[in-house]
């Protein structure tokens, strides 16, 4: 097994020096208009309806020669009058693969013909509308027996699915069936078998819905809960790398989560023999692996800080090169609650640097954070070219070049740079001669000379001003509530584990512009997003801006985790205030739980209730950590046992679903042994 200690490889400055570049100069969706508007008129061509809207994702459509429209009556209306099927496309503006079949299929004139004549065509973006994703994510699951982005869907007049999948090639080849041909077997299905088309609908819908709602009759949990978590996070775990699964392998946010308080417990001297124990040293050891793999792998930026969204490899070395907002909260809570177990400065180093990342490269000048960095990018040295990491990637006679011979020698070693490249996983052949920054195994266990820190902060400092000289990946500048919730955790749990109150200040500047952009202090309502704009209406942002309950209970965790750092009681109530609307918008009466999506919109086929943790925790797991830490902050009896009754009632109510997968629903899990070794906390008067 290989061993990964705590390597104290780079000075603990080396943040300091990371952006000495200066201020970066973001290419977001308004610089590519400009230049599809340019080309359109050339070609006579004028933009579609999506040029009125707000999504980044929408707005890099609003040129192609498919008449797309965005979800909603309009679009609705035309399939029922003219009687055609709905083709969805979802997807969000970072996603490589929506721009592969953007470029492929949805700019190519013969495939926008058949799309025009024979369906009505609607873009939603998954990250401004997750309601409407989630629902046809089911539909795609079950029928393609998987999910991903860009979404394909065929939908009947009642927004029902009859048919869907992911990525289509514009034109069969070798055994695979091209978007072409599908279009024209829809169409065909359409006309002449209606009935069928009828019924596969019903079944989809049918079979959907039924899966939409995780609660059930009133159960409690397993008493041996945690032990059977544990068990099942032990089977998946990657003794070598770290991490809980195979390739690609992606981090786990919930069950860090879980692991960590596991490990905490042991950490602050509980006294426990035997069994519990081995349960606490087992959940230590594969958090240590495991970060220390992310952190020496190419999955994290060596050059500039920040998490990409997953590697493709099981080992945390290459790379899917998106970097999304949430991906650095939720990292930098888990090295920030392992920091408390293990207190060694390259968790500290990672976090301020993926902080740092943040602040400079995903920050708008008043305080929100956008969400996230495009996977791809131009070429450096083929300009007109893009292709996945082309920012991130280095050719060694680049490096030769721009480093001293030491300098060069001792990167080449400690990055383990190839001449011909060091990236074995390249099934789409685009890595060819570059190599990514991961430590080399040599190095993960070795305490660096002064003279080689020296070569490796000088030889940083020069490849990252470099880098940032290059052709910058898109920026999706939308700004989503729920993940600048995250980044308030993210900063207010640094601020108080590295006592900084930089970060602190960082966290309250955000709440001054969710304050500003995303609430409205009349109804007390919170939007989905907030992106600054020229073109679109206002009605046509409005509305795609409700929030969800992912919104507001971020919003609340990071409300709740700010107060616990700064002690400040406006905080604290505005978190109240948020709950109560959550209640009232959101609460399953019923069963306790809460439905993820807001009730009325009819366009919507169901309104979910889950409580398996995905990319993202669980919301309703979320909502039940706010709910246990109110309880624990009321000053009246009566009010923290309501508050506890109510968290004990979603908990039952999803309990059938967490006994019978329990590491699927490990962040609840992280929460509720959380709750067995919580300290007592100021009470609020």
């Amino acid at each position: 097994m290989r061993l990964l200690l705590p390597f104290l490889l780079l000075p603990f400055c080396l943040f300091q020096i990371a952006f000495a570049a200066g201020e970066v100069k973001q290419r977001t969706v308004s610089d590519f208009l400009l230049q599809a508007a340019a080309k359109a008129e050339k070609e006579g061509r004028k933009a579609n309806s999506l040029i009125n809207e707000s999504s980044p994702y929408l707005l890099q459509h609003a040129y192609n020669p498919v008449d797309w429209y965005a979800w909603g009556d309009a679009a609705f209306e035309k399939a029922r009058k003219e009687n055609k099927p709905i083709f969805l496309s979802i997807g969000y503006s970072t996603c490589h693969w929506c721009h592969v079949m953007a470029h492929e299929s949805f700019e190519n004139k013969a495939i926008a013909e058949i799309l025009n004549r024979y369906f009505v065509c609607i873009k939603v973006d998954r990250e401004q509308r997750p309601d409407i994703d989630s629902v046809y994510m089911s539909a795609t699951q079950l029928i393609n027996g998987s999910g991903g982005w860009p979404m394909s869907v065929f939908l009947d007049n009642k927004l029902r699915p009859f048919h869907a999948a992911t990525y289509y090639p514009p034109f069969s080849s070798e055994g695979r069936t091209g978007l072409k041909e599908i279009l024209l077997k829809i169409q065909d299905l359409w006309v002449n078998q209606p009935d069928l088309i009828k019924q596969v609908a019903t079944t989809v819908t049918a079979r959907i819905t039924a899966f939409a709602d995780d609660t059930a009759e009133s159960a409690v949990l397993d008493s041996n809960i945690n032990d059977l978590a544990l068990q099942h996070i032990t089977e998946s775990y990657d003794e070598e790398s770290g991490g809980f699964s195979a390739a690609p392998k992606f981090p786990s946010p919930g069950i860090f989560a879980f692991l960590n308080n596991l490990a905490f417990n042991e950490a602050i001297g509980k006294a426990i023999k035997g069994k519990e124990r081995e349960r606490k040293t087992a959940a230590r050891k594969m958090m240590k692996t495991t970060l220390d793999g992310m952190a020496s792998g190419g999955i994290y930026d060596q050059i500039a800080g920040g998490f990409h969204r997953y590697s493709v490899d099981g080992d945390w070395q290459v790379p899917h090169f998106e970097k999304m907002l949430y991906s650095q909260a939720l990292m930098v809570m888990a090295y920030s609650d392992f920091y408390r177990v293990d207190a060694q400065k390259r968790y500290k180093q990672v976090v301020f640097e993926t902080l740092n990342f943040v602040k400079q490269e995903m920050q708008s000048p008043d305080g929100g954070f956008y969400s996230a960095l495009d996977a791809d990018s131009e070429r450096p040295e083929e300009p007109g070219e893009h292709a996945e990491g082309a920012y991130y990637l280095w050719r060694e006679a680049e490096l030769k070049r721009l480093l001293s011979a030491e300098e060069f020698s001792f990167v080449k070693k400690y990055f383990n740079v190839k001449e011909n490249g060091n990236i074995i996983s390249d099934p789409q052949d685009e890595f060819t001669n570059l190599n990514i920054f991961y430590i080399d195994e040599a190095f993960r266990d070795k305490l660096l000379t002064k003279q080689e820190s020296g070569w490796l902060r000088s030889a940083n400092k020069k490849l990252n001003i470099n880098r940032r000289l290059r052709p910058r990946p898109h920026l999706d500048d939308k700004i989503i509530t729920a993940w600048n919730g995250m980044m308030l955790s993210a900063f207010a749990r640094a601020s108080l584990v590295f006592d900084h109150p930089g970060f602190l200040e960082e966290a309250t500047q955000t709440l001054g512009f969710i304050e500003r952009h995303l609430y409205d202090k009349k109804n007390g309502k919170l939007y989905r997003q907030y992106r600054q704009q020229i073109n679109a209406s206002s009605a046509a942002v409005s509305e795609m801006a409700e929030a969800t309950l992912s919104d507001y209970v971020w919003l609340i965790y990071g409300l709740l985790d700010v107060y616990k750092a700064s002690n400040d009681e406006r905080w604290l109530d505005w978190a109240l205030e948020l709950q109560k609307k959550q209640d009232e918008l959101f609460l399953d009466g019923n069963t306790g739980a809460y439905f993820e999506s807001i009730a009325g919109d009819t366009s919507v086929l169901f309104r979910s209730k889950s409580i398996y943790d995905g990319a993202l925790p669980s919301d309703n797991t979320i909502a039940l950590s706010n709910v246990r830490v109110f309880s624990g902050l009321m000053g009246k009896a009566s009010e923290r046992k309501s508050l506890a009754s109510q968290a004990d009632k979603l908990v039952n109510s999803f309990a059938k679903a967490i006994n019978e997968n329990p590491s699927a629903a490990a962040m609840l899990l992280a929460i509720e042994v959380e709750l067995l070794k919580a300290e007592p906390v100021e009470s609020k008067q």
